[in-house]
Parts: structure tokens; sequence; C-alpha cells
């Protein structure tokens, strides 16, 4: 009896690893208005961390000191910002005179001179809160920005083609799962659609 309760138990445990490649940081592919997405951060033990906030995919280039950025504005001009990296590991953007953003380095710098190309942390102020903000800067030009305006922990399980996410709330999504690569698909905890996720 007792090797039957063992083999029971393993079979279930078994059942709840998740697929390989699934633990990671994801985020949504697709933004809403004004660049709203959401980033869902996969854990062992069917824990899932869903953080709402700006998802936006840039475009960046360098020309001497400064970063050239999208305009701020619609038909505005570019974004031109001076790149401070004196300090190791340290990165100051700067409008004129004015800091507009202070990160630091995630991880170890590229080989060779300095560079604003990596994964980059800071803090920004909203509506009174500090938020954490998260840019990447990738060597073909393109960037990322991320910036969560709150954390919410749910609960997953992965059943073949089928994944089921409870919300905090209590409220359940099932839907189709597939992870390809650096790609995956889930069902939307907001909507009857499917959610389309990138790995970053």
């Amino acid at each position: 009896m007792r090797v039957l309760l063992l083999l029971g138990i393993a079979c279930v445990v078994t059942a709840q690893e998740p697929p390989a490649g699934l633990l990671n940081r994801w985020r949504t592919t697709v933004a809403g208005k004004g660049g709203l997405g959401a980033i869902f951060e996969f854990r062992s033990g069917g824990v899932l961390f869903i953080r709402p906030g700006a998802v936006v995919d840039g475009l960046y280039s360098v020309e001497g000191i400064e970063i050239v950025l999208p305009p701020l504005r619609e038909n505005g001009p570019p974004n031109r910002q001076t790149i401070d990296l004196k300090q190791p590991g340290k990165l100051r953007l700067l409008q004129g005179q004015q800091v507009s953003m202070d990160l630091t380095r995630v991880g170890k710098a590229p080989a060779g001179n300095p560079t604003i190309v990596g994964e980059w942390v800071g803090m920004r102020k909203m509506d009174g809160h500090n938020l954490e903000m998260r840019i990447f800067f990738y060597a073909n030009g393109k960037s990322l920005f991320l910036l969560p305006f709150s954390t919410e922990q749910a609960y997953y399980i992965v059943e073949g083609a089928t994944m089921k996410i409870t919300l905090p709330d209590g409220k359940v999504s099932e839907g189709p799962f597939q992870l390809r690569g650096s790609s995956l698909q889930i069902p939307s905890v907001r909507s009857g659609a499917v959610t389309r996720l990138a790995r970053y």
C-alpha cells in the first residue's frame, strides 16, 4: 500500500512539472492603447506573477555621445539625449542639464568599450509611487521598455496543450497552451481570447 501511495504522489508531482523553457520572464507582443500590456513570470510550484503596465517596443540609434529615440509626440522632432557612461555599471540619460533616466546595468557588460547595449533597471515616479522600470537596448538598434504598475500572484497548471490560470479573486481562465522557442501562447486572463507572449 505504501509503495502505491508513493507512486501516486510521484505521478502527481511529475504531472505538475512545468514544460521546459516555461520558467522565465515573458511579455505581451501586442500592446493596447497607450502601449499598455503585461509581464508574466512563471515560477516553479505553479506560481505565476502577472504585472500589467507599459510594454513598449522601440528603435534607437547612437550618434556620438547622443542616443536618438522616437519623438515624444506625434510628428515631433527626434528625442535626443546625452549618454553618460562614466561610472561602471551606470547609465545616465540627460536632456540638456537635466537627468531623464538614472539606470543600473543588470548582469555583465559586453566586452570592449562602454556601451548602452544590455538590460538596465531604474525607478520612475508615477502618481506618488516609485515604480521599477526596465529598459533593454539591443545591438540591432531595437529597444524594449517595461514599466509594471502592479503585481498579482496567480497559479497555473499545464496539462498537455491546455493551461489553467487561477487569479487571486478565484476567477479561472482555461485555454490553449503552446510553447515554441521564445514564443508562448496562453489563455487570456481578461478576455476569451488567447494572449501571445515573447520571452525577454
